[in-house]
């Protein structure tokens, strides 16, 4: 599978594990009653709240049921509501581990990331420290995960390495902790070290499409490619509705050729079929079909592909190929005027021309 894939889907997976990291992961939960399921918390009432946490008005009992609320906040995604009332906690408590740590995930997903940093990195200390004293190692594991994540967003992806693996560590059976240390490693390449963590991670929670996704390209990009197509497979079994394990194992089929080919181009077809805007499965399964003579079927999936990626030369290039095998020399030679354009475009700076409808 392709980088640009690779980096869509982990954008998405990145989401998806910051969402599902504790929902109050510094015990909060078991003193505090949850909102009732549905029902919003009103914008005054939060207002409120912070008031009340700047006054120092809270006992010890109301700040932790003030975190909960911050923690329900963020799993509304209201996070800018919910970085004013942790920022509030933290300016009264500015060592309390629930606090730092809440403000920051609330601050990272507000979108500002580099304010983030500070706050994760005083999360995980304080967390390190407690930690220490009262065997709340998954605790500080959490923390170290959100700072590792932040660092990886902010570009320190040697940060990121150190934070994930303290973090694997000290909670060897932490999920999150172990996937995230695979992406620091996959990010650091060393690819073989990356799918020892994600094979971890699989281990801890099976049938999680994210583990087998990231061992598959690890793999992939390590050039074992049987082990590479066994993860793409179970990722497709575990996620049939998803594209992404039919994409990868029909690129990788493709790649090899052979008798297995045609399986390759099914499955495929079977990832533009759930996800018809994909780019990457429409151009790929575009290539396979020109290259195994079968141009008349590439057309409708490289003119797509295209539409998706007009500044891309490669669905232009392979329309080339399609219209030329087709005896449609004026198409052919308008699309590859228009690659030509492209790669001028590209070295110039200038906006990459639109194909004519």
């Amino acid at each position: 599978m392709s980088n640009s894939n690779a980096k869509s889907y982990a954008s998405r997976a990145l989401a998806v594990l910051l969402l599902l990291l504790p929902a109050s992961p510094h015990g909060a939960r078991a003193t505090t009653p949850a909102p009732a399921q549905g029902e919003p918390l009103p914008e005054a009432g939060v207002a409120q709240l912070v008031e009340r946490v700047r006054r120092g008005a809270l006992g010890a009992d109301e700040f932790a049921k003030a975190i909960a609320v911050g923690h329900a906040l963020v799993a509304g995604r209201r996070f800018g509501e919910a970085a004013e009332l942790f920022d509030a906690l933290v300016l009264v408590r500015p060592s309390d581990r629930a606090a730092l740590y809440g403000a920051a995930l609330a601050t990272f997903n507000a979108g500002r990331a580099a304010e983030a940093v500070p706050l994760a990195r005083r999360a995980a200390d304080a967390a390190l420290a407690e930690g220490r004293g009262r065997g709340r190692e998954r605790d500080a594991a959490d923390a170290l995960v959100l700072l590792a994540v932040v660092l990886a967003v902010r570009g320190d992806g040697d940060g990121a390495l150190e934070a994930s693996a303290r973090a694997a560590a000290l909670a060897p059976d932490n999920f999150d902790a172990r996937l995230t240390h695979g992406r620091a490693l996959y990010g650091a390449g060393d690819d073989l070290a990356a799918a020892r963590a994600f094979r971890a991670a699989a281990a801890l929670r099976p049938g999680d499409p994210r583990p087998l996704f990231f061992l598959a390209s690890a793999l992939e990009r390590a050039g074992d490619d049987a082990g590479a197509l066994a993860a793409y497979r179970e990722l497709a079994a575990a996620q049939p509705r998803a594209s992404e394990g039919h994409l990868g194992s029909g690129a990788l089929l493709v790649k090899r050729g052979g008798a297995e080919a045609e399986e390759g181009v099914r499955a495929l077809a079977r990832a533009v079929e759930i996800d018809p805007d994909g780019y990457e499965a429409r151009v790929t399964l575009g290539r396979a079909l020109v290259a195994r003579g079968r141009a008349a079927e590439a057309v409708e999936h490289l003119r797509r592909a295209a539409a998706l990626a007009p500044g891309n030369p490669e669905p232009h290039y392979q329309l080339s190929l399609a219209y030329r095998r087709l005896g449609r020399r004026e198409e052919a030679a308008a699309e590859s005027a228009l690659v030509k354009r492209i790669h001028e475009s590209r070295r110039s700076g200038a906006p990459p021309p639109r194909p004519k409808p």
